[in-house]
């Protein structure tokens, strides 16, 4: 299966913020997504996760299960991380697995039992992440996972996604850590000004941080 990313164009007060986006992309894989602050990432993950309008034709077909985790991320007051899990399983109309949820969390090292509003930002990604495992998406949209964890939670995050991959699942990662991201990513996708130029060969991402390179050492002359 394959799914079709098709957006022709999506406005925002008049402003066109995406346009003639049209690539397909397989499942089972881990899909990189970069680009600069403003570029438009988290607004092409809203668009495929069916929170913005746009014209053009949905990513994903109904019957497959989707998750979301946004960059800036809320947590409500007074309640545990264990009974967060709880309501956003729930939330999707599943059953909430007590064993599954004590067997992931041998590898996420969580405190459940403690209220999630103390937790850190990295903690809160890795319970956000861990409540999708738990819905058991078949695919997830991530933007910006790596935010706010130290290197370790970095590289266990990161060791995850490539063994759900092994089991099937696909992840759409948005990220500006360039060298991270194409440290493990299947395919990427670089969004400039809404649109989109997508990379399916790891072979070539040494154009992509070349470019990158070529064009921070050009504004570094041209200010000084």
């Amino acid at each position: 299966m394959t799914f079709s990313l098709h957006i022709n164009r999506q406005q925002y007060g008049g402003q066109t913020l995406l346009h003639d986006i049209k690539e397909d992309y397989a499942e089972g894989m881990i899909h990189g997504f970069l680009g600069e602050n403003g570029a438009g990432k988290t607004t092409l993950f809203r668009c495929m996760a069916g929170q913005l309008r746009f014209d053009g034709e949905p990513t994903f077909p109904r019957k497959v299960r989707v998750g979301w985790v946004q960059a800036e991320l809320y947590m409500y007051t007074m309640i545990t991380g264990r009974e967060f899990l709880q309501f956003y399983v729930k939330a999707r109309g599943m059953r909430f697995d007590a064993a599954y949820t004590k067997r992931l969390n041998e590898a996420f090292g969580l405190p459940l039992d403690t209220y999630a509003e103390t937790y850190s930002t990295g903690m809160l990604k890795k319970l956000y992440l861990m409540g999708l495992l738990l819905q058991g998406n078949e695919v997830m949209l991530l933007d910006e996972p790596f935010n706010g964890l130290d290197f370790r939670s970095a590289a266990f995050v990161t060791a995850l996604l490539g063994a759900y991959r092994q089991k099937g699942c696909t992840f759409f990662v948005a990220s500006h850590d360039v060298d991270h991201l194409l440290s493990f990513v299947d395919t990427l996708s670089w969004l400039r000004k809404g649109s989109l130029t997508f990379y399916d060969d790891r072979g070539r991402f040494d154009e992509v941080r070349q470019a990158i390179r070529s064009e921070a050492v050009e504004q570094v002359r041209r200010w000084l």
